[in-house]
């Protein structure tokens, strides 16, 4: 399931959720004041792995020599 980041337009809260691709806008709520007043925004996606250790890794694993 996808990241979504939207924008509230009371408060000018950002937050994220985690909501299925085939879900529709609808029921979107800002955690801070409530409203349904919100803005889904434009984000990049990450086009780095998680490495073995946990932290992100943008290239190849192995070791070098």
């Amino acid at each position: 399931m996808p990241i979504y980041e939207y924008c509230c337009r009371k408060c000018n809260n950002l937050f994220s959720v985690l909501r299925s691709i085939n879900a529709g806008e609808h029921g979107i709520e800002c955690p801070k004041c409530s409203s349904n007043d919100v803005q889904k925004k434009i984000s990049a996606f990450s086009c780095c792995s998680i490495g073995g250790n946990g932290a992100p890794s943008s290239g190849p694993s192995g070791g070098g020599g």
